[in-house]
């Protein structure tokens, strides 16, 4: 949930047993929003492609949530990082997938990997998002992302790394990668 097109997030990797823990935790103490099922296929322009920085910074993806297609553009600061910060975040729906992947096509838009989750949504007194993540490949995540305005990028990251120790989460295994690169450097793509 971007705010003004910018992003804030932490996503840490949890054991199985630390994922149930959480969601119980949550179920009693956060807004429960909703359970999808998530299907991301990443892209690259074949004129720029986003791999080629030591740390890519930028991801193109098509989406699906819940019955709709969404394409959404991802441009993560400091650019090729080895820790990122925040991103800026455009999306918009799409009412035909398959003309946009002809669209993509003639462009030379060319796949990358697909990722695949089951998310939980929760929120907690309307200024954090948490999404339980168990991602095919990879594992169980936690995304802590803000909702709200918290006046500078520091202080919506204090927040949310604060948020994570109330959890009783080490928030310094968070890793400042995306799902697609995490798959890509598991696959020994990157």
């Amino acid at each position: 949930m971007a705010i003004g097109n910018t992003e804030i997030e932490i996503k840490i990797p949890l054991e199985k047993d630390e994922f149930l823990r959480i969601r119980e935790n949550l179920r009693s103490n956060a807004r429960f929003l909703n359970s999808s099922h998530q299907v991301d296929e990443y892209f690259s322009p074949a004129h720029r492609d986003f791999l080629k920085p030591q740390h890519p910074f930028e991801w193109l993806r098509i989406g699906k949530r819940s019955g709709k297609t969404i394409i959404n553009y991802k441009h993560w600061y400091p650019e090729n990082a080895d820790k990122t910060t925040h991103c800026d975040e455009f999306e918009t729906v799409v009412h035909s997938p398959e003309q946009l992947r002809l669209i993509f096509g003639s462009l030379d838009m060319r796949p990358l990997v697909t990722v695949d989750k089951q998310r939980d949504i929760f929120v907690h007194n309307n200024e954090l998002e948490i999404a339980l993540d168990e991602v095919k490949e990879l594992g169980y995540f936690m995304e802590i992302e803000t909702m709200k305005d918290f006046g500078s990028v520091d202080a919506a990251r204090d927040a949310l790394f604060s948020f994570a120790r109330s959890l009783n989460i080490d928030a310094s295994r968070y890793v400042p990668r995306g799902y697609p690169f995490l798959l890509m450097e598991k696959r020994g793509l990157m």
